[in-house]
C-alpha cells in the first residue's frame, strides 16, 4: 500500500469518527462531502536526456449526506505522457473510535472517449467505492509519471466540495530552476515555502478552509475561477549543459517548431495540381485564400485524433489532402501548405487557446495556455485574418466563436513567433433580422415574412440545419421560428444561402398563429412582440458570483406589420422606448403607416463574459425591456 502522508494540518489523524463528523459539519454546513485533504507530491528526475516528474497524488473525502452517494465512482486518467504507475483505493467505515478499510478490488481501464474525437490515447481507470454512506472516508492515492516535464497538469487547491487542507509539494535537483504561476488566488491564504535539503529543493505551498466554488448555469470553466497552482520546470541541466524548457515564449515556440519539423513530409503531385487548379483566375491574393479555406472546409471532414507525439504533431499535407479528413493540426498545415503552394508568403502555422482557458502568453508560456491550431494569413503587415478550417461554416474574415478575444501564437519561420490579438467580432457582425407583416384571423393572426441570419448566428443554424431530412427539417424550422405560444403552425417556408458563407442565410416562411389576439366589446388588443427574448432574463445580484458566459455578442432586430383591418381604427399606439447598456440594449417604435402599423424592434447582447459588476447595468435594462414587451397595440371599431 502506498504510504499516507503525513501533514500537521490534518486534523482527521487519531480523532473519532463521529466527532469528525460533527466538526465537518460545523465547519461546512449544508455540505455534501468535504475533502479532509488534497496532496500531490512532485518529484523532478533528469534522466538520460529528459526531465520527467513523478507524481504522487493523494485524496481523501468525508461523505457527510446521503446525496454524497453520487461521489462513489470515481477515475484516474493516464496517457503516453501521463502514465499511471499505481492506484490503490478503499473506503474508511467507521468502527467504534476507529476507520475499517475497505479495499477496492474492481478496477475498469478504458480509453476515454470525448465527445467530437475519434481517437483519443487517454485511459481512464474507473472504479467506485464500496458502502459509501455518511460519516465514511474515500480514498485514493496513485502515482503517475510524467515522461516529459513540460506537459504536467495543474494542481487546483480549491474543488467541487470544500477542501480542508490541500498542499502541494515539489521536490527539485539543486540545478534545476522552477517557475510557477498561481490563479484566482486573491482570496485565497496559501502559504508557500521554500527550502533547500543537500543536493535538492523543496517547494510547498499549502492552503486550508477551502469552500466550495459557486455551481452556476452558463458559468465558465472551473480554471476561470478555482484557485490553481501552475508549475513549470524553467532550466534543468541535461546531459551536462543546462537546457531551458519553458522559460518563456521563445521556449515554448521552440518546442512546438521541433513538432513541425518532425512532420514526415512527403512530395504531393495531386495537392499541386488541385491547388493550381484552385487558384487559377483569382484576381487577388486574397481571394486565393478565400477559396484555398473555403476548400478545406468543404473537402476535409473534422476528425479529432490524439496519441502521444500525434496530439502535437501534423500529419503531412499531402496525407491529410488524399485521406480528405484531419484533426485541427492536420486541418492548419493543410492549409498552410496550400497557401504557400499558391505562392502566398505571409501565412503562418498558429497556436491558440479557446476560450476554455483563461490563459495569455506572457503570463503562462506552457502547453496549457494553448489548445487548438490554425493558420493565419497577414495580408497586410499587422492585419490578420484567421483561418479555423474545423469551423465548416465560419465565412472568411471571422475567427471561429471559439477562439475571439484570445491570442494566437503565429509560427512566422522555425526559429521565430510572434503573439497576436484575436478580435472579438462586433454585436453588429451577427445575429437576426426578422421583418413580417401580419393580418388579423379571428383571435389569431396569420404572418408572412422573412428571417435573414449573419455572423455566428447563422453558424450555429446552419451547423442545425446541415444534413436534416424531410421529417427533421420542418421540425427544426419550425422551432427556429416559433413565436406567440405553443399554437404556432408554419405552412410553408424555403431555405436560401445555407452553403454561401459571404451571404446571410435566410428563411422565408408563412405561419399561423391561434388564440392570440384578445376581443373585449369592440376593442381588440394585440402584442406586437411575438418574441421576447430576455424578457425574464434578470441576474440575482445577492446570490450569483460567477461570471456568466455568452458565445458571442450579436444584434437582433425585427420589422412587423400589422395590417389594420377594415371597420376598424388605431385607438392606442404604444410610445417608442430604448435604453443603451453596456451589455445589453434595445430600441422599439410603432408607427402608422398607411393601413398598417409598423412596430421596430433591435435588441442587442454586448458581451462573452459577464463581470458580476456588471449585473445590475444588465437588470437595469432588462427590466424596460420586460415593461416595453408588455405594450399592446388597441384597435377598435369604427362607429357607423
Amino acid at each position: 500500500m502506498l504510504s499516507v502522508f503525513l501533514s500537521a494540518a490534518f486534523v482527521a489523524r487519531g480523532q473519532a469518527p463521529g466527532q469528525l463528523v460533527l466538526d465537518m459539519k460545523k465547519q461546512y454546513p449544508g455540505e455534501k462531502a468535504v475533502y479532509l485533504e488534497l496532496r500531490q507530491d512532485l518529484t523532478v528526475e533528469i534522466r538520460n536526456d529528459s526531465v520527467q516528474v513523478l507524481a504522487r497524488h493523494h485524496a481523501d473525502m468525508l461523505h457527510l449526506e446521503e446525496q454524497s452517494a453520487l461521489y462513489a465512482n470515481d477515475q484516474v486518467f493516464s496517457s503516453h505522457f501521463n502514465r499511471l504507475q499505481k492506484l490503490e483505493a478503499r473506503t474508511l467505515v467507521p468502527n467504534g473510535e476507529k476507520f475499517r478499510p475497505v479495499k477496492v478490488t474492481n478496477f475498469r481501464d478504458n480509453f476515454q472517449t470525448q465527445a467530437g474525437i475519434f481517437f483519443d490515447d487517454t485511459r481512464s481507470t474507473s472504479f467506485s467505492f464500496p458502502a459509501v454512506a455518511p460519516g465514511v472516508r474515500t480514498v485514493t492515492d496513485y502515482t503517475v509519471k510524467h515522461v516529459d516535464a513540460r506537459f504536467v497538469m495543474p494542481f487546483y487547491v480549491g474543488s467541487y466540495v470544500p477542501v480542508h487542507h490541500a498542499e502541494l509539494t515539489i521536490t527539485a535537483p539543486r540545478g534545476v530552476r522552477i517557475g510557477y504561476k498561481t490563479f484566482h488566488a486573491q482570496h485565497t491564504a496559501i502559504a508557500y515555502t521554500k527550502e533547500e535539503k543537500g543536493n535538492q529543493v523543496i517547494y510547498r505551498w499549502k492552503a486550508d478552509n477551502l469552500p466550495s466554488p459557486p455551481h452556476e448555469e452558463k458559468g465558465p470553466g472551473a480554471s476561470y475561477y478555482l484557485p490553481h497552482i501552475v508549475f513549470f520546470v524553467e532550466e534543468a541541466p541535461v546531459g551536462g549543459q543546462p537546457r531551458k524548457l519553458l522559460a518563456g515564449v521563445p521556449e515554448l515556440y521552440a518546442m512546438y517548431a521541433d513538432f513541425v519539423r518532425r512532420i514526415e513530409r512527403q512530395p504531393s503531385p495531386s495537392l499541386k495540381l488541385s491547388v493550381d487548379s484552385l487558384v487559377a483566375g483569382a484576381k487577388s491574393e486574397e481571394e486565393k485564400v478565400r477559396r484555398i479555406y473555403y476548400w478545406v472546409q468543404d473537402n476535409v471532414k473534422y476528425i479529432a485524433f490524439e496519441q502521444g507525439l500525434r496530439g502535437f504533431i501534423p500529419h503531412d499535407a499531402g496525407l491529410v489532402y488524399a485521406r480528405r479528413y484531419g484533426d485541427c493540426k492536420d486541418m492548419a498545415n493543410l492549409t498552410h501548405e496550400m497557401l504557400q503552394l499558391a505562392g502566398v508568403k505571409t501565412a503562418y502555422l498558429t497556436w491558440v487557446g479557446t476560450r476554455d482557458l483563461p490563459y495569455k502568453y506572457a503570463e503562462l508560456a506552457t502547453p496549457g495556455v494553448d489548445n487548438h491550431m490554425i493558420a493565419t494569413y497577414e495580408p497586410t503587415p499587422g492585419k490578420y485574418v484567421f483561418l479555423d478550417a474545423t469551423s465548416k461554416h465560419t465565412p472568411y474574415g471571422m475567427p471561429s466563436a471559439m477562439i475571439q478575444g484570445k491570442e494566437g501564437l503565429l509560427g512566422l519561420d522555425p526559429g521565430h513567433s510572434r503573439v497576436v490579438d484575436i478580435p472579438a467580432m462586433d454585436k453588429a457582425r451577427s445575429g437576426t433580422d426578422d421583418v413580417s407583416v401580419l393580418t388579423l384571423e379571428g383571435t389569431g393572426l396569420r404572418g408572412t415574412g422573412t428571417l435573414s441570419m449573419a455572423g455566428y448566428t447563422k453558424i450555429n443554424q446552419s451547423y442545425g440545419l446541415d444534413g436534416l431530412n424531410d421529417t427533421a427539417e420542418p421540425r427544426y424550422v419550425k422551432a427556429l421560428l416559433e413565436r406567440g405560444n405553443n399554437k404556432f403552425f408554419v405552412d410553408k417556408y424555403s431555405i436560401a444561402n445555407l452553403d454561401a458563407r459571404d451571404l446571410p442565410l435566410s428563411i422565408s416562411y408563412d405561419y399561423r398563429l391561434q388564440d392570440y389576439v384578445q376581443q373585449v366589446d369592440d376593442e381588440v388588443y394585440i402584442n406586437l412582440s411575438l418574441e421576447r427574448p430576455h424578457a425574464t432574463d434578470r441576474i440575482d445580484e445577492t446570490t450569483r458570483k460567477l461570471p456568466r458566459y455568452n458565445e458571442f455578442a450579436y444584434t437582433d432586430r425585427s420589422r412587423t406589420e400589422l395590417v389594420v383591418p377594415d371597420g376598424y381604427e388605431v385607438s392606442y399606439l404604444p410610445p417608442s422606448v430604448q435604453a443603451q447598456g453596456e451589455t445589453i440594449g434595445f430600441k422599439m417604435s410603432y408607427e402608422r403607416k398607411g393601413n398598417r402599423i409598423v412596430q421596430q424592434r433591435e435588441v442587442y447582447v454586448n458581451y462573452l463574459l459577464l463581470q458580476p459588476q456588471q449585473f445590475g447595468g444588465w437588470n437595469t435594462v432588462v427590466a424596460k425591456l420586460g415593461n416595453a414587451y408588455r405594450e399592446v397595440v388597441i384597435l377598435k371599431k369604427k362607429r357607423t
